[in-house]
């Protein structure tokens, strides 16, 4: 089964977290430290619960996982440095996470490779477009400056295109055959509603409109 993680946020937002200035850094820092760090243990008190830096691991562990974030692994990405190949997966966990701080809000959906095309065929023959289907949000790459990883894709879409998939979801629910896929496309063009009152505060507070950035995991 693969999910699809979707977030309402600029592209230009999410570039920005690859050598961010000093303020913004500091922010993005404490997210990844509260996401990673292990929780406490009320059980644990005194000295020992003093004890380590953020991100501690068993002093028996050896073993650092590819995909388990470090320290470091956010220091990298905030400085916009080189990624080492054996923490790419690592840092794109540190990435997503900063992104879904960032965004103006999210959904997922659990959908396989086949449901999916499937979802998007059905869409084509309610007369959606290919340009505002999922796989063409797959297909266009955001960019970023990190070392694709194996299962894992990340797309975008505009404002504007955003808001033409819910109008054109809509338009085709009463010709989608199943109830699952009526289900998910009318709870995809309920989300993607969001992206004008998402932007309209984004206006307020100096920060760009929203687009969709899209990370499939298979």
């Amino acid at each position: 089964m693969g999910e699809l993680r979707l977030y309402a946020v600029g592209l230009d937002e999410v570039r920005g977290i690859f050598g961010a200035p000093d303020d913004r850094a500091a922010h993005l820092r404490e997210v990844a430290r509260r996401a990673f760090s292990p929780e406490a243990d009320p059980a644990r008190t005194g000295l020992l619960a003093k004890l380590g830096p953020i991100f501690r691991r068993p002093p028996a562990a050896q073993v650092v996982s590819p995909t388990q974030p470090e320290p470091h692994d956010v220091e990298v990405l905030l400085a916009g440095a080189h990624v080492r190949p054996e923490r790419t997966g690592a840092t794109w966990r540190v990435l997503e996470t900063l992104v879904c701080d960032l965004a103006w809000g999210s959904t997922k959906l659990s959908l396989t490779p086949q449901a999916l095309d499937d979802l998007d065929f059905a869409l084509a023959r309610g007369g959606v477009s290919a340009s505002v289907g999922l796989r063409h949000l797959l297909d266009s790459t955001a960019a970023l400056n990190l070392v694709p990883v194996q299962g894992l894709t990340v797309g975008w879409h505009r404002y504007e295109t955003a808001l033409a998939m819910a109008g054109a979801y809509r338009v085709a629910l009463p010709q989608l055959k199943t109830p699952e896929q009526q289900e998910t496309a009318a709870a995809l063009a309920s989300w993607l509603d969001g992206f004008v009152p998402w932007a309209q505060v984004a206006a307020s507070t100096g920060r760009p409109a929203p687009d969709l950035v899209g990370f499939w995991a298979q």
